[in-house]
């Protein structure tokens, strides 16, 4: 195991906010000899560096025992989990309700370096040949949920996906922020659906002008 941390690595006051959410049954079969935060710090360090999986240094855990972990906790939903501990943890630090009433969406487009894939496409509008990044933040600018899609998928498709989870999983909510991408269907669906208000806001002006709240989606997007 590395004796020197990675940047990447969780520091003791992180991991005492993760661990009591990691599973640790195994139920029958051998017993688990593996240090469950240096699986999650090989996790994040692959996050952080992008590496293949093969490529994990020799100081973390064996890469296909990361691998494993990974995909196990991926299907449990334990990331979503972890997510919605942080952002109850940091909205009650800042003075707020455990849970927000008011949300924004937005999406950004990315440049890919691959020539093909399953998830990518030309955003016509922004002439932008990748990804997309569909992102859901409270007003603090945390992240309730994000969806990735091919570039040319539109806005109001890929919203059904990520704001779901999202209105499903924080009942107090009352109000989403969007652009002028979002406006159409998506709202009645939201409202009659979900009980919530839609409110699409006008382009103020020519260049960037920020918006009441919704600056804070933008500033999160120049944060990823």
């Amino acid at each position: 195991m590395n004796c020197l941390p990675y940047p990447s690595d969780l520091s003791d006051d992180e991991w005492d906010l993760v661990e009591p959410l990691i599973p640790v049954h195994q139920g029958v079969g051998h017993p688990r000899e593996v240090n469950l935060r240096e699986i999650v710090n090989a996790i994040l360090y692959w996050v952080d560096n992008g590496i293949k999986w093969r490529a994990m240094p020799y100081d973390l855990p064996n890469w296909s025992t990361v691998y494993d972990y990974y995909r196990r906790w991926v299907k449990i939903g334990l990331w979503d989990q972890i997510n919605e501990r942080l952002v109850k943890l940091v909205r009650l630090a800042e003075g707020r309700a455990e849970q927000p009433s008011l949300i924004s969406i937005d999406s950004q487009s990315v440049r890919t370096s691959e020539k093909k894939g399953p998830e990518q496409g030309i955003d016509g509008h922004k002439c932008v040949k990748g990804r997309k990044r569909h992102i859901v933040v409270d007003i603090l600018g945390m992240v309730l949920n994000c969806f990735v899609s091919a570039a040319n998928m539109a806005d109001i498709k890929a919203a059904v996906a990520v704001l779901g989870p999202v209105l499903e999983t924080y009942v107090r909510l009352e109000k989403v922020l969007a652009d002028q991408a979002y406006k159409g269907a998506l709202g009645e669906i939201i409202k009659h659906v979900h009980h919530c208000i839609l409110e699409v806001t006008k382009k103020l002006g020519e260049g960037f002008i920020p918006a009441p709240y919704r600056w804070v989606v933008e500033r999160t997007h120049r944060w990823a």
